[in-house]
């Protein structure tokens, strides 16, 4: 992502670069209209491909390619900067990360320094609270690395025979690019950030540099094809969003856009200001997330426009100091040797440091004791029995649930609502069977459809929600099941309620035996059409159905906004909206209410009061993330429960 050094030097190649970082780093910032920009990085990684290749190719046909002298020369191009960087980053933290925060961010860095960032961001994201991550953007650094260990040996021990490095290069492009496709529904985080399904994108530029593709002939030729490369940049950064299905084929565009620009030479590119912002992309794009990410965390809030483009100029004031007194000394000194060494020694310093941060538990000694015991409640989700509910990982059965007490007649069916729930039920000392589905929408024959959502509908509690609703149907329809309890977020599922604003946007779609939802406005229809089948089922098989209320629901992370409060720049914590945010579904409950056989518990009735519903109380979160509470507040509803310790009779005369 920087200049090399080289007698053919191309300056529309540095405009490239800031065709790529720009939309990068407006699309992080969350300025309007960019928001596709994230496929910069698939620009930087054929332009990376071809000029490492380009320069490997020439050495190898002088006959003075040296893997070491290689090795050097990306030690002294990479490690500098990002040394820099990261213990900047990590010395931020220090004084405004929660420990749990602080420490995510010490695992990130020590990946970095074991070129593997790509692997933890990969498995990083938590289902509960992805949380900070201002070094998330490393894993494309990590692809390239990861790239270049094997690729150089390649091309070497085919140097000599062109037509079978033809083929072979080729074949990994294809085999690459087959990857990316295959992958991209399926498990498409594994598609977005490990070198597998990225390598093509890197081939493709290698592919440039070694003459695979005939020159243009004319200068008309080469207009044309930077002509349509711009479009094929441009449209995707304006058109695709986060929820676009990526890379796979959404890949192919941008990709072969940078491609036909750099064939036709960069007609357009060679600006000046283009080049000086190209020159400065790699620490631009090294500082653009952490400057970003800290701005948002402070603030508990998505930069607006003014302060996303104030973002992106500190970001680029910091590159130019960056490129300034560290990759240009570093790149350009005398003493290559001695500098290469220098350089390497910065990824140990970093990985000393982030190790530290990790022994230590995120330091948590920084804190008082007020910020620990309010904290402490971002650990709820596996205090409550998250053990029973299929996540990302093993399946729960419905035909194995967990079991609470002795002889138990009571079902509990739901997802992550119905685990707090379950923690209430306990308390009450009801005996009951639970299994959850996370994310699942409770109703007959009702699933989600995996084609939409991008990467969350890869987790397996979206993918197993049809069959764990007719396994849970199963299990409630035999004969010691006496009760069935449905407890769900009921606002989850786009059914007409807004998006919290706390979580990113998604278009989920729910699907039936008639096939899945159009669009987001047909997945109330369905839903209500599942739900009361399945109430008239139960009910009809003589079970008595206990319908949980939806719960007061902030519109931010409660436990995060009370300690970042703390800094000056985030509002307190306020009140959680209750009758507005829940307005479609009390509205469908309340066509329920009065069926024989169906009760309803209301959580926001012991929760609110005159119409309020605090998400502090005695200064500790009643919340352990934006809409579930902690096991103190589940428990503190037992009361509420303590009748499901009744006959079904008894149950539905009260």
């Amino acid at each position: 992502m920087s200049r090399e050094a080289s007698a053919n030097y191309r300056p529309d190649i540095d405009g490239l670069r800031t065709l790529a970082v720009v939309p990068v780093v407006l699309f992080h910032a969350g300025v309007p209209y960019f928001t596709g920009g994230f496929v910069g990085v698939d620009v930087f990684f054929v332009i990376s491909g071809f000029l490492i290749t380009g320069i490997i190719a020439k050495e190898l046909s002088a006959g003075r390619f040296s893997i070491l002298e290689f090795y050097r020369r990306r030690a002294r191009r990479i490690f500098p900067a990002l040394t820099v960087v990261g213990l900047a980053t990590l010395a931020v933290g220090y004084f405004i990360l929660t420990p749990k925060e602080y420490l995510n961010l010490g695992k990130n860095a020590a990946a970095i320094a074991a070129f593997s960032s790509n692997f933890y961001s990969w498995k990083s994201v938590s289902y509960f609270d992805p949380g900070i991550q201002p070094l998330l953007h490393t894993w494309s650094l990590a692809v390239e690395e990861q790239y270049y260990i094997f690729f150089p040996l390649l091309l070497m021990a085919l140097r000599t025979r062109q037509r079978l490095m033809s083929t072979v290069l080729w074949t990994i492009f294809a085999a690459s690019l087959a990857i990316s496709i295959a992958l991209v529904s399926s498990k498409p985080s594994a598609a977005f950030y490990l070198l597998p399904s990225r390598a093509w994108e890197l081939m493709l530029g290698g592919l440039l540099a070694l003459d695979q593709f005939k020159q243009p002939s004319t200068d008309r030729q080469a207009r044309i094809a930077c002509g349509i490369g711009f479009a094929c940049i441009i449209v995707p950064i304006f058109a695709y969003s986060p929820t676009t299905v990526f890379p796979g084929v959404a890949a192919i565009p941008p990709t072969l856009g940078a491609a036909l620009l750099i064939w036709g030479r960069g007609w357009g590119l060679s600006s000046r200001w283009m080049v000086s912002v190209g020159l400065l992309s790699y620490s631009l794009y090294l500082w653009h997330l952490p400057v970003i990410d800290f701005a948002k965390y402070l603030t508990d809030a998505p930069l607006s426009v003014v302060g996303g483009l104030l973002a992106f100029g500190v970001s680029l004031a910091l590159a130019a100091l960056t490129y300034r007194y560290v990759e240009t000394p570093f790149r350009t000194g005398v003493h290559k040797r001695r500098l290469a060494v220098r350089a390497a020694v910065g990824m140990p310093l970093l990985a000393g440091f982030a190790l530290a941060i990790v022994s230590f538990a995120g330091m948590s000694g920084r804190m008082t004791s007020l910020q620990s015991r309010q904290l402490a409640v971002m650990d709820d989700e596996v205090r409550h029995p998250s053990r029973c509910m299929t996540v990302a990982g093993e399946i729960v059965q419905p035909s194995e649930p967990c079991r609470f007490g002795e002889n138990p007649s009571v079902l509990l069916w739901g997802d992550s609502h119905a685990m707090v729930t379950a923690t209430s039920m306990e308390a009450a000392k009801v005996a009951f069977e639970f299994a959850a589905d996370a994310d699942c929408p409770i109703g007959l024959g009702l699933a989600i459809d995996p084609d939409h959502g991008g990467a969350l509908v890869s987790q397996a509690s979206y993918r197993n929600c049809g069959d764990y609703n007719a396994g849970m149907l199963a299990r409630a329809l035999r004969a010691d099941v006496k009760t069935v309890v449905l407890s769900s977020r009921w606002t989850n599922w786009r059914i007409g309620e807004t998006a919290n604003p706390a979580e990113s946007p998604v278009d989920i779609r729910l699907a039936d035996a008639a096939g899945a939802a159009t669009s987001i406005a047909g997945n109330r229809e369905k839903f209500e059409r599942a739900f009361l089948a399945l109430v008239n089922r139960l009910t009809g098989a003589g079970k008595a159905v206990v319908i949980v209320g939806p719960v007061p629901e902030p519109t931010f992370n409660v436990p995060h906004r009370l300690f970042v409060s703390g800094f000056g720049f985030a509002p307190a914590p306020s009140a959680a909206d209750y009758v507005e945010r829940h307005r479609v579904i009390l509205a469908f409950f309340k066509r329920l209410e009065g069926v024989e056989g169906v009760s309803f518990i209301w959580p926001a009735n012991a929760l609110c009061r005159l119409g309020t519903c605090p998400t502090v109380a005695n200064d500790i979160p009643l919340y352990f993330d934006h809409n579930h509470l902690t096991v103190d507040a589940a428990q503190s509803l037992a009361p509420l429960y303590t009748r499901l310790q009744n006959s079904p009779q008894e149950e539905q005369r009260r």
